[in-house]
């Protein structure tokens, strides 16, 4: 508000002095100049009068004469003073309308509302920085599991197109510097109600100023930024960054874990999926030689995959700096059949193109199918406007930076646990995995899951400091049942973790005790976690399930309830 007073008198100065100098001129010397009233006697007007006949003179309404008919001086006197003032009226008036036109002013009346929609948002949000094909989803995600968001992103038509999609037109959005310190602040760093910085822009520089920024301002608050390159993901990580997500590098993790352990690669495919989705089949990439088109930064980190797998491979590259430090390499592109006849392709058993340009990709797709028809086949995709060509080529694996980037994202924001969880069931063996795949299959239906933590606290408690002053045992089957129905009926979700202050237990069994405190991940149907959140909060129906018996729910009668099951036991 202060900025806008500012530039308001600063542009409007000398229109207003002008203004001021000719209106009140004109009033003295209406004054001054006498008059004949209507017994022909001598009088001047009174300020008022005067006041009142320059206003509507000025503004061009032109009442009439008033009080009285005006004398043959006081006429020349109007036509004198007449210019003068519709002069400065309109030159003031232009200079209003100038200044609501100016983009200048424009900006500060944008970043004025764009504080006041923060101030009065009263709920824990996320500042986004970066609002691209990466960011909006992420912000979406946010938005479908109930969380804020403010979004600060440099380009003005992507806010537009923002503000013009029904989902995300409440979002507080401003076209600015995202990486400006005082940017940062108008979104709502020192608010209370921040939960996280999310830097998500396609330049790793940029995140990282913004992860330096957060950090030295609010040291506390959770900074998640994405980086493409190990120099800035090093930089990141230096100064205590929370997440530092590398698109790249997950890729060619995921695609590691598919080679050794198919089955961890499903469960944790199925985990991160977009909510509703069609799960994936199981993926069975194939042991033998590998051909990479392009040894980028995309392709190097799959090389250094394929090579901790101990699989063989050829790199094909239009660099040849690149190709020195990798024995079995060819020049090219790819995209030429003689090309990738030289690398090898009739007795290679996958094929990754990781070119940084999405039609070379399809190219090397198409010509190593024809070629090979055996092929695995994954492509690198950069722009999202190519999600039909890609689609349409029907790849086996499609890196999407901006998918792998939102993923994380949510799962660390929304869901923590699970990338514990995710991290744990790397480590485990084949038995773990084979465990939890079978809980989801039994839940999900074929469908990608809604994840969900819920904390035995508060609300969510009752049922346990109900059951604890009564003696019963709550478990973990007696929370994954409906407690609306008489019948033994399961809710469709499965337990991943119970943590339990510094202990965690992984896929806990439905004997498991719950005690106050709990905080536990579940993975299922968004019907079962309805059921389970509306059980959780009516302590009289759980802990009548679990006792399978229709507790009182007055006082009175629970006391003498409490008192005939004491004198039995």
């Amino acid at each position: 508000m202060n900025d806008i007073l500012w530039l308001t008198m600063r542009r409007m100065r000398l229109p207003l002095i002008l203004l001021l100098i000719v209106y009140f001129g004109s009033v003295f010397v209406m004054v001054s100049v006498p008059g004949v009233d209507d017994t022909g006697q001598t009088v001047h007007l009174t300020f008022l009068d005067a006041a009142y006949f320059v206003t509507i003179m000025a503004t061009t309404i032109g009442f009439g004469e008033v009080p009285f008919p005006f004398s043959p001086g006081q006429r020349m006197l109007v036509l004198a003073i007449i210019l003068p003032n519709v002069v400065a009226w309109v030159y003031s008036i232009g200079a209003i309308l100038g200044l609501f036109l100016d983009p200048e002013f424009r900006g500060v009346l944008r970043r004025s509302r764009f504080v006041r929609r923060i101030h009065w948002l009263g709920e824990p949000f996320f500042i986004v920085c970066g609002c691209g094909n990466t960011g909006s989803l992420v912000v979406r995600g946010l938005l479908r599991r109930g969380f804020n968001a403010v979004v600060l992103e440099r380009d003005p038509e992507t806010v537009h197109r923002l503000l013009l999609e029904d989902e995300l037109a409440h979002v507080p959005a401003l076209a600015c510097d995202t990486s400006d310190r005082d940017n940062l602040e108008r979104a709502g760093l020192r608010n209370h109600d921040c939960r996280g910085v999310i830097a998500t822009t396609n330049d790793d520089h940029v995140n990282l100023k913004i992860a330096i920024t957060a950090k030295l301002l609010r040291p506390e608050l959770p900074v998640l930024a994405r980086s493409e390159t190990a120099r800035v993901s090093d930089n990141l990580r230096s100064f205590g960054t929370d997440a530092v997500i590398d698109p790249y590098a997950i890729f060619a993790e995921r695609l590691y874990l598919a080679l050794s352990s198919p089955i961890k690669y499903l469960v944790q495919d199925w985990l991160i999926s977009v909510e509703g989705t069609n799960l994936r089949e199981r993926l069975d990439p194939p042991i033998g030689r590998w051909i990479v088109c392009g040894a980028g930064r995309f392709g190097e980190r799959m090389l250094d995959r394929l090579t901790e797998s101990k699989l063989p491979f050829t790199v094909v590259d239009v660099h040849e700096e690149r190709l020195g430090k990798y024995p079995n390499a060819v020049l090219g592109r790819g995209t030429e059949a003689h090309t990738l006849r030289e690398a090898g392709i009739q007795d290679a058993v996958g094929i990754v193109a990781s070119t940084g340009d999405d039609i070379d990709n399809l190219s090397v797709i198409m010509t190593a199918r024809e070629l090979n028809p055996n092929l695995f086949l994954v492509a690198r995709q950069e722009r999202h406007a190519n999600d039909a060509l890609f689609e349409a080529v029907n790849a086996d694996l499609i890196a999407k930076r901006s998918h792998i980037v939102a993923r994380r994202i949510l799962a660390i924001v929304t869901t923590p646990l699970l990338q514990t969880f995710l991290q744990y069931l790397v480590t485990q063996d084949e038995d773990f995995s084979e465990r939890a795949l079978a809980r989801l299959k039994a839940v999900l239906h074929g469908r990608a899951p809604t994840m969900w933590a819920v904390t035995l606290e508060g609300d969510y408690g009752a049922g346990l400091r109900l059951a604890r002053r009564d003696g019963i045992r709550l478990q973990l089957d007696h929370i994954t049942h409906n407690t609306r129905s008489i019948e033994a009926e399961r809710l469709d979700c499965a337990c991943l973790v119970l943590e339990r202050g510094a202990q965690r237990i992984f896929l806990p069994n439905g004997d498991q005790d719950l005690m106050e405190g709990d905080r536990l991940l579940f993975a299922g149907r968004g019907a079962g976690r309805r059921e389970m959140m509306w059980g959780l909060s009516d302590e009289n129906a759980l802990v009548g399930h679990a006792t399978g018996k229709q507790l009182p729910r007055g006082a009175i009668w629970r006391w003498l309830w409490r008192r005939q099951r004491g004198s039995r036991s």
